[in-house]
């Protein structure tokens, strides 16, 4: 067996591994019951897809068609995850000031 994608989790390697057999080519993961075995930290590339040699160059032109597909993260922190932000820090000083005004007239 040879090593054909390091996946940042077991979810990732499953995605892929049905992939090749939707393919017709032999393969399994490593690693995938290890994922937790470092307690809070998280354990980086311990899940791996493997697949057998003769199978390798087609598994690795299935795969880069599927990193072409695959959407682009956006990890720059711009766009809906600031805009989400912002509206929810808004509502919850709204309902803070509220509170804190109906608390001291209480008093």
């Amino acid at each position: 067996m040879r090593l054909l994608y390091d996946a940042s989790n077991g979810i990732e390697a499953h995605l892929i591994l049905n992939l090749l057999e939707q393919s017709g080519l032999s393969a399994r993961i490593d690693g995938e019951y290890l994922q937790g075995g470092m307690g809070d930290i998280q354990a980086m590339g311990i899940v791996r897809v493997m697949v057998e040699e003769t199978d390798y160059a087609e598994a690795m032109i299935i795969i880069d068609a599927w990193d072409v597909k695959s959407p682009e993260l956006d990890t720059d922190g711009v766009g809906a995850n600031k805009l989400n932000t912002v509206v929810v820090g808004t509502v919850g000083l709204i309902c803070g000031i509220i509170l804190t005004v109906t608390f001291c007239a209480l008093l």
